[in-house]
C-alpha cells in the first residue's frame, strides 16, 4: 500500500560548505599572491588583482555562509560553480584588474538569494546595514564600468561599512551574554545611536569618494574615531573569551585601518598600506570569530575552544601587522605575513572539520 505525500524539497545547511571553501580560498590564494608580487607568479594576483580576489573570492563565501539558511543542493552548488570558476579564471587572469564573467555572475545569483531578507527588516538600520550585503556583491560592477582606483576605495568603504554593522550585531549580544554569566549587565549593547550614525557617515564617505578625497578622508577618520568608541564600551578586555577577543580586534583593525586610510586621503598618499589593516586584520579576525562557532553544536552556550582561538588571534594579529610594514620594512615581512595568514585559516579549517569530542568539552563548566 503507497500513500502519496509531498514531502518538501530537501535543504542542506550552507555554513560548512561556504565556510570551508572560505578557509582553503585564504590559505591557497594568499600565498600564491605574494609569490606573484615577489617571484612572477600568477599575473592575475598581483597587486589590485590580489586585493580583488580578497573581495570578490573571499568575502563572498562568508556573507554566503553566515547570511544563508539552509538552501537546496541545486541552489548551493549554483551558486559554487561560477565561484569556482572565477578563481580558476583569476588564476589564468593576463593582468590584475582583469575581471571574470564567473565573479560577476556569482555575485548576482548571492545577491537575488539575499534581496529576500530585506523584507523582514523593520528599522532602518536594519534595511541599510542589510542591503550593504547585496550592495557588495555587485561591486564587480563597479570594476568594469569605471576607472580605478575610485571602484577599489568605493568597495572597500561598502566592505568597512558592513564589517562595522555585522560585527557590531554579532559581538554585542555575546559580550552581553559573557558579562551575564558574570553576573553583571553590559548596558552598551547594539548602541543603534551610534549604529545609525555610523552608517550615515559611511554614506557620506562613499558618495564623496569620487571627487572630494579630503572630505572622504575627514569622514572616515570620524569612523574610525566612532568604531573605536563603540569598541570600548564593550569592554571586552574585562571578560576571559579568547574567541570575544579575536572578534574585538577584528574591530579595533577596522578602526585602524579606516583611520590610516583617511590620513592617507588627506595627505594625497596611496592607500595601499592602510587598507590591510581592514582586509586583513579587521575581515580576517571578525571572520574567523564568526567561523570558529561552526565549528561545535549548535546551542547558546557553546563556546569554542581556548587554545585554537589565541593561536588564530596571535597569526592574524601578526600577519596583518606585519602586512603593514611590509611597504616600509625588510621583504620577509611580506611571506611572513602570508605564512601567519595562512595558518589562522588552516587552523580554523581543521577546527571545523575536526572537532574532536574534546573541542565540544574543553570549555565546560
Amino acid at each position: 500500500m503507497s500513500t502519496a505525500t509531498s514531502s518538501p524539497s530537501r535543504r542542506w545547511p550552507c555554513s560548512r560548505l561556504f565556510f570551508s571553501l572560505a578557509c582553503a580560498e585564504a590559505v591557497v590564494m594568499v600565498p600564491l599572491s605574494t609569490w606573484a608580487q615577489l617571484d612572477g607568479g600568477p599575473p592575475g594576483l598581483l597587486g589590485a588583482g590580489h586585493g580583488m580576489e580578497m573581495l570578490f573570492g573571499l568575502a563572498p563565501m562568508l556573507i554566503a555562509g553566515y547570511l544563508l539558511g539552509p538552501q537546496t543542493p541545486a541552489r548551493l552548488w549554483g551558486l559554487t560553480l561560477p565561484w569556482a570558476l572565477g578563481r580558476w579564471q583569476r588564476l589564468f587572469a593576463s593582468a590584475p584588474f582583469a575581471l571574470s564573467g564567473w565573479d560577476l555572475l556569482a555575485g548576482m545569483l548571492l545577491a537575488a538569494l539575499l534581496l529576500p531578507r530585506l523584507r523582514h527588516a523593520r528599522k532602518w538600520r536594519n534595511r541599510v546595514g542589510l542591503g550593504l550585503v547585496p550592495w557588495l556583491c555587485l561591486t564587480p560592477l563597479l570594476v568594469w564600468w569605471l576607472p580605478p582606483p575610485w571602484p577599489r576605495l568605493a568597495t572597500v568603504i561598502i566592505l568597512a561599512a558592513l564589517l562595522a554593522f555585522m560585527g557590531g550585531r554579532i559581538i554585542a549580544p555575546l559580550a552581553a551574554a559573557a558579562w551575564q554569566q558574570r553576573g553583571e549587565v553590559l548596558r552598551a549593547r547594539v548602541q543603534p545611536r551610534l549604529e545609525g550614525l555610523l552608517l550615515i557617515i559611511f554614506g557620506l564617505a562613499w558618495g564623496s569618494a569620487w571627487r572630494y578625497p579630503v572630505l572622504t578622508g575627514l569622514l572616515l577618520n570620524a569612523l574610525g574615531a566612532l568604531v573605536l568608541a563603540r569598541l570600548w564600551r564593550w569592554r571586552l578586555w574585562s571578560v576571559p573569551r579568547p574567541d570575544l577577543w579575536l572578534l574585538g580586534q577584528g574591530y579595533g583593525w577596522l578602526a585602524l585601518g579606516l583611520s590610516g586610510i583617511g590620513l592617507a586621503l588627506i595627505s594625497g598618499h596611496a592607500i595601499t598600506t592602510p587598507l590591510h589593516g581592514i582586509t586583513v586584520g579587521a575581515l580576517g579576525s571578525l571572520s574567523c570569530g564568526v567561523m570558529a562557532r561552526q565549528a561545535g553544536p549548535r546551542h547558546r552556550g557553546w563556546v569554542p575552544p581556548h587554545r585554537p582561538m589565541v593561536a588564530v588571534l596571535v597569526l592574524l594579529n601578526a600577519a596583518a601587522a606585519a602586512r603593514w610594514g611590509a611597504e616600509i620594512a625588510p621583504s620577509w615581512l611580506l611571506p611572513a605575513a602570508s605564512l601567519c595568514w595562512s595558518l589562522a585559516y588552516l587552523t580554523l579549517l581543521l577546527l571545523l572539520h575536526g572537532r574532536p569530542r574534546s573541542l565540544k568539552t574543553e570549555n565546560s563548566p
